[in-house]
């Protein structure tokens, strides 16, 4: 989809990026000072890399979740030959 580039949609996105920013700094603030219990049991690397593992999962599952509710309206021959692990998926 083209978004057009309005003055609100640049600052929009501007303060997205920083606010996206600064949490990915406190959250690993936090892990580093030993702040988490994973940190302050094991290793601040450790909840680094549990963390990083977990957000993509997330990421994967949230995506199938929108597949799955988003595919069905769609007619299965459209995309059985060139996504057919997503034609598997919904056809159950």
């Amino acid at each position: 989809h083209d978004v057009a580039l309005t003055p609100f949609t640049v600052v929009r996105y501007i303060a997205s990026i920083g606010m996206l920013i600064f949490s990915i700094i406190i959250v690993g603030a936090l892990m580093f000072t030993g702040n988490t219990r994973v940190a302050k049991d094991a290793n601040p690397w450790v909840a680094l890399i549990v963390c990083i593992l977990a957000i993509v999962w997330l990421s994967m599952i949230e995506g199938q979740q929108a597949s799955l509710v988003g595919l069905p309206p769609v007619d299965f021959d459209l995309y059985k030959d060139t996504h057919p692990l997503t034609y598997k998926n919904t056809a159950l």
